[in-house]
């Protein structure tokens, strides 16, 4: 399995994206302690504070570099935008298309990442191989991720930005805290020892409270980023409460998860699902399956290490990863039935939906209770109107997700706009044209 910090290795921070930061070792140039960064000769896209470390990341830069040479040498990828926002993001996607064709595969999210969120300007979408040799993008002094091609340009945009500027910042020390080699983002080692839930409490000022972690409170980047590992198991134990009451929460020994979908995002938190079986003490062994089509490789279930007390009691947690289809998963000698199918972020409206119909019509007809979220309203309602004209039964459509991340994402597809994991959430259940029938 792919460790955490080599998955982390992969995935450039919005700073190295930007060319402000090395894109092996994550420092700046004062940092670093050198006056410039060497870019990348072949890609002219990512830097590097040393040699060695250009070195280093080789292994992880050498066949995205290799693309983007060959895109970079392609005259027609990079047509005028014509100063306007919808030419800019058809050019991305025309380019993403083209990097797609040279590496002979789809993207994965961290060059997806990349790509979207390299540097432009914020007025006429400019990039750097847009300018003139004699010319360079203009970073913020501040947050040093939004650029604008010129003077002019800064002045047009500069009260904007002003207003926005904290929130970027906001969001580059959370990154700083999310790539700490070692820093623990998951959940509280402390039971529920009164099973009092459920409910959840009303929030996460509560909600730290309750797990004897009020210290979190105290630093607002870390909390943030506590939330958005955290907000995996919180909105899984919000939604186990609308499927079972009580009892039948309590008398769960082994509990089943499917994670439909599943990408990096669930298994860089991993560690945070064991908050399930702290806030639930019944659960003897807790199994995660993680189906999607971005899993690396096929594992019937490898064991993930527990916090001392519940190694001491002899509780476990699995995790399982099938690198296919929800469907074709469902209809392999592999399935089991879960308690709950879950899918974070998924985007049914606008990506693979029609990977996705045949998998929600097997989960309406196995009466799986499911789970889902959405990024924003707008997001969540499509969801909801697609998963209606598919026939499920709809319980709870379209809601605020008190259990979102409070970590903000720059919206790579729109002009200073920010995002939250799992913000709004739908939960439904069975087909509702069966019932009518």
């Amino acid at each position: 399995m792919t460790t955490r910090e080599e998955e982390l290795k992969k995935r450039k921070t919005y700073l190295q994206i930007a060319g402000t930061a090395c894109s092996n070792c994550h420092k700046t140039c004062k940092e670093a302690g050198v006056t410039s960064l060497l870019r990348c000769a072949r890609c002219r896209m990512f830097y590097y504070c040393s040699k060695e470390c250009q070195k280093a990341d080789f292994q992880f830069h050498k066949a995205f570099c290799s693309a983007i040479e060959e895109v970079n040498n392609t005259e027609e990828a990079w047509y005028s935008c014509k100063g306007t926002e919808s030419e800019w993001n058809k050019r991305k996607i025309y380019q993403m298309q083209l990097l797609s064709y040279a590496l002979d595969r789809e993207l994965t999210n961290y060059e997806r990442h990349a790509w979207l969120n390299q540097p432009k300007c914020q007025i006429c979408f400019k990039c750097a191989k847009d300018l003139k040799k004699s010319q360079s993008l203009i970073p913020c002094p501040n947050c040093q991720v939004v650029f604008c091609c010129c003077s002019d340009h800064w002045e047009k945009h500069r009260s904007k930005h002003n207003d926005l500027c904290a929130i970027y910042q906001i969001m580059l020390d959370c990154e700083k805290i999310r790539y700490l080699p070692d820093q623990p983002l998951w959940a509280p080692e402390e039971y529920d020892e009164d099973k009092s839930y459920p409910p959840l409490p009303k929030d996460w000022n509560e909600y730290f409270k309750w797990r004897k972690a009020s210290h979190i409170l105290q630093h607002d980047s870390y909390c943030r980023v506590v939330t958005n590992t955290l907000s995996l198991p919180l909105t899984i134990l919000a939604a186990l409460k609308r499927f079972y009451d009580r009892n039948q929460l309590h008398s769960i020994n082994d509990m089943v998860i499917h994670l439909a979908g599943a990408n990096q995002y669930e298994l860089l938190a991993l560690m945070a699902f064991e908050e399930i079986m702290h806030v639930l003490p019944d659960i003897k062994s807790l199994q995660l399956v993680m189906i999607g089509l971005e899993m690396f490789s096929k594992n019937h279930g490898f064991p993930l290490k527990c916090c001392p007390r519940c190694t001491e009691e002899n509780r476990k947690r699995v995790c399982s990863m099938y690198p296919m289809t929800y469907h074709d998963f469902a209809n392999s000698l592999d399935y089991n039935k879960p308690h709950l199918v879950v899918g974070f972020n998924t985007g049914l409206y606008e990506d693979d939906t029609d990977l996705w119909k045949p998998t929600i019509e097997c989960l309406l007809d196995k009466n799986s209770p499911c789970s889902f979220t959405s990024y924003s309203k707008k997001e969540a309602i499509e969801d909801v109107k697609i998963l209606k004209e598919w026939g499920a039964k709809i319980l709870t459509g379209a809601k605020e997700n008190k259990w979102r991340s409070n970590m903000p994402l720059v919206e790579p597809q729109e002009v200073d706009k920010f995002y939250y994991n799992n913000y709004y959430i739908t939960l439904f259940q069975g087909n509702a044209n069966k019932e009518k029938n």
